[in-house]
């Protein structure tokens, strides 16, 4: 008896040992599924963010992805703007003679720099060199593809571009200067149908005024300014908001809307039929 009774003692022990056993890898293994989450999220949430341009142009965490797929290039908005790369944005490339923003450098309607000229193939900024010395030397500092031959001249077809002087007339008519790239001249026309559109289209022959009113995606990336935007009176080749009455942007260098001659006002104060009330 007491055999049998010992032996009903051990076989309970032994069930409830096998029970306490199960239910520990139970246990375990819900909380492995909780750790796996948590993991998985704590990855997620600790995922890069995407890069981008800040307000001067500067890269952000990389800078925006480059139409190649690449990332992490930390190339400026002003590089992109004046030279054709693949880690560059799609839409990114503007031309030579249009500044990215309030402090980019480019080129003028003569060729001649603005703040410092467009950014160099080798990122360098203020390098104050002319069109001319770009189109017939191969420098560094000179923006991709400006570079022509060493006899290269003005193009005789009245387009801001340099070609190669060819025989005793320099002609090259089917060419516009470095590649052919598609840009806007210093008038804001688009060469060689202007520049890529933010969706990769090419040869849309769209102007940058109409780029800087309307948001189009054949129009390059960050272009838009706003339905009413003018030609920025400080001279720049970009385009500000126009505020107000009369256009001004102090912070970003516009002045007086030009179409509305004189700013002064030679309505006598207080006279009751000043319709706009001094506004």
């Amino acid at each position: 008896m007491v055999l049998l009774r010992g032996g009903g003692v051990v076989r309970r022990a032994l069930a409830i040992f096998a029970a306490a056993f199960a239910l520990s890898l139970v246990v375990a293994g819900c909380s492995g599924s909780n750790d796996s989450a948590g993991s998985g999220s704590a990855a997620s949430s600790g995922a890069s963010p995407s890069g981008s341009w800040d307000a001067d142009g500067k890269p952000v965490n990389g800078g925006p992805v480059g139409q190649n797929g690449s990332t992490g290039s930390n190339l400026t908005k002003d590089y992109c703007a004046h030279n054709t790369d693949e880690k560059c944005p799609v839409g990114s490339y503007l031309g030579v003679h249009v500044a990215a923003h309030a402090k980019s450098g480019s080129w003028d309607a003569d060729g001649k720099p603005v703040n410092g000229g467009p950014t160099g193939a080798d990122g360098s900024t203020g390098s104050g060199l002319t069109q001319e010395y770009c189109a017939r030397n191969q420098d560094p500092a000179c923006p991709r593809n400006s570079y022509v031959g060493a006899n290269a001249v003005r193009n005789p077809d009245g387009s801001h571009s340099y070609v190669t002087c060819e025989g005793t007339v320099c002609t090259n008519p089917n060419h516009g200067g470095g590649d052919g790239t598609g840009a806007w001249d210093a008038d804001g026309q688009p060469v060689n149908g202007g520049p890529g559109g933010a969706d990769g289209s090419t040869g849309n022959n769209v102007d940058q005024q109409y780029c800087a009113q309307n948001q189009d995606p054949s129009c390059p990336q960050g272009t838009y300014v706003g339905p009413d935007a003018i030609q920025s009176p400080d001279g720049a080749n970009r385009y500000v908001p126009c505020e107000g009455t009369i256009c001004t942007n102090p912070d970003r260098g516009a002045g007086d809307d030009p179409e509305t001659g004189d700013a002064s006002d030679p309505t006598p104060a207080g006279d009751p039929d000043d319709e706009d009330g001094g506004n």
